[in-house]
């Protein structure tokens, strides 16, 4: 049975001083960076060199780094680049530069489930997908409202105190509900899901 989650379980100062790098800039990776830069959150950006979304990002306010600088001085990393990228950019630019205590986050999760992407055990890893393209979930942010999104809770390293009001879930899920919080809140509905099983194939991911 999957728990839903609304807008009274989120809590956004829990990303508040956290840096977060969202790795692409594509469909999603403009949506997700843009609400959560509008809703007062440090996002910069990490893409490849010679990349034909450097100039959209600046020109959206964004600094823009090498993959491998943004996930260096990222808390937070969001790896929206393709999936076909993705196992290479995270062996060459992101693994190397992991610290104890960072998180990972994916909006499809078949290069964990797969295995394509091995995270070492003192990282957190887990899912945001918000249920609807990119640009669906830019304009339903700017009107107000939001989209359905789903969280998958991977691997929890950091194993600080658990939220009274998310029972077994550990703290980790209430920085996922806090990435959910910026895509799909506004408006309190019966619209979030989380269960780790989202992470399997075969899963509407």
């Amino acid at each position: 049975m999957a728990n839903i989650y609304y807008d009274s379980d989120c809590d956004l100062n829990s990303l508040k001083g956290k840096t977060i790098a969202v790795i692409g800039y594509g469909s999603q990776g403009h949506a997700q960076a843009q609400n959560m830069k509008d809703s007062g959150l440090k996002v910069i950006i990490g893409l490849k060199e010679g990349s034909k979304s450097i100039q959209d990002a600046k020109n959206a306010g964004f600094e823009v780094y090498s993959v491998s600088e943004a996930s260096q001085k990222a808390d937070i990393i969001q790896i929206l680049a393709p999936d076909t990228i993705q196992a290479d950019l995270y062996k060459k630019d992101i693994e190397p530069n992991l610290k104890k205590g960072d998180a990972l986050v994916f909006s499809h999760g078949f290069n964990i489930h797969y295995d394509f992407i091995k995270p070492p055990k003192e990282v957190d890893v887990y899912m945001v997908a918000p249920k609807g393209p990119g640009h669906l979930v830019r304009r339903v942010y700017t009107e107000g409202g939001g989209v359905p999104c789903l969280i998958a809770i991977y691997q929890d390293s950091s194993g600080e105190a658990k939220k009274e009001r998310l029972l077994t879930q550990l703290e980790s899920v209430e920085v996922v509900l806090e990435f959910w919080k910026l895509l799909s809140v506004r408006k309190p509905k019966r619209i979030f899901l989380e269960n780790k099983s989202f992470f399997a194939g075969g899963s509407p991911i």
